[in-house]
């Protein structure tokens, strides 16, 4: 069987059949990241895991290739596209205009930003701070996207960046100030 970076890069380099093999080997790992993702919105009305695995698979494979040159880069890719699919859908409901059900928002167990009720516009507005993020540091934006919607653990990211988990906590703190920036920029 061949190993996930071997699979990626032969997807990015337009494989079919990689890509087959790919989702084939990641559907367990991808099916939890959606069930977290679907957790952390607070439940989505009209979008169960299942769904949105396959939604989020069909646009990841309309890209010309997969995205991410290793398992943990790739993962992060699957948490960006999984939620972009979530906050579509939010839109498509008309909630945020509408003031929407209540939801509850953490980023993740790491506390990234605090728990607490949230409405759907919140929701949003986490999305685009996080959008201006990736723009100004795509390594902690990475690093959010990993921990917070791809579900890896701190000591998963750092094994995966090479580096120690004390590393990646700093970065966190960083990646922490910098999203609450955005945060208060987009209020």
């Amino acid at each position: 069987m061949a190993s996930i970076t071997e699979l990626l890069s032969r997807s990015q380099e337009g494989q079919a059949d990689a890509v087959q093999q790919l989702y084939a080997q990641l559907y367990p790992e991808i099916k939890r990241v959606a069930r977290a993702r679907l957790a952390s919105a607070g439940g989505v009305t009209g979008l169960n895991t299942t769904a949105l695995v396959h939604e989020g698979f069909l646009r990841m494979a309309e890209q010309a290739g997969l995205q991410g040159g290793s398992r943990g880069q790739f993962f992060a890719y699957v948490g960006q596209v999984l939620r972009s699919v979530v906050i579509d859908h939010l839109r498509s409901q008309g909630r945020d205009k509408r003031g929407g059900d209540q939801v509850m928002v953490t980023l993740s167990a790491a506390e990234l930003v605090p728990a607490a009720q949230s409405s759907a516009t919140d929701l949003i507005a986490i999305d685009r701070a996080l959008v201006g993020m990736r723009e100004l540091d795509p390594a902690l934006y990475e690093l959010l996207e990993m921990l917070s919607f791809a579900g890896l653990t701190i000591a998963e990211v750092a094994e995966l960046r090479g580096v120690s988990s004390r590393t990646i906590n700093r970065d966190l703190i960083k990646a922490r100030g910098l999203l609450h920036a955005l945060l208060g920029e987009a209020d």
